[in-house]
């Protein structure tokens, strides 16, 4: 079995970018709510280098730290995704 490096280069280059596209779009969900990261991580339990990578894409949300941040943004975990997924401008 041969690897190819383009196809997993490629893979990783979209994971990526849904990472940074999903952590953007967080940033203007809490920056819409009017809230500070300091104010998230507090109320998430989140630690805030935590929450940074998320905004900056650097790890991906996992569905127990999205709980956490949708129920910050006193809202649930579809609704949240939806927002991030579908933004309304």
């Amino acid at each position: 079995m041969t690897i190819n490096h383009r196809e997993l280069l490629e893979q990783f280059d979209r994971e990526h970018l849904t990472d940074v596209i999903l952590g953007r779009r967080l940033m203007q969900c809490r920056e819409q709510a009017a809230l500070t990261r300091e104010d998230l991580a507090t109320m998430s339990g989140i630690p805030i280098d935590e929450l940074i990578d998320y905004e900056e894409g650097q790890i991906p949300i996992g569905l127990g730290r999205m709980r956490a941040i949708a129920s910050a943004l006193d809202t649930d975990v579809v609704t949240l995704m939806m927002r991030l997924m579908f933004p309304i401008s």
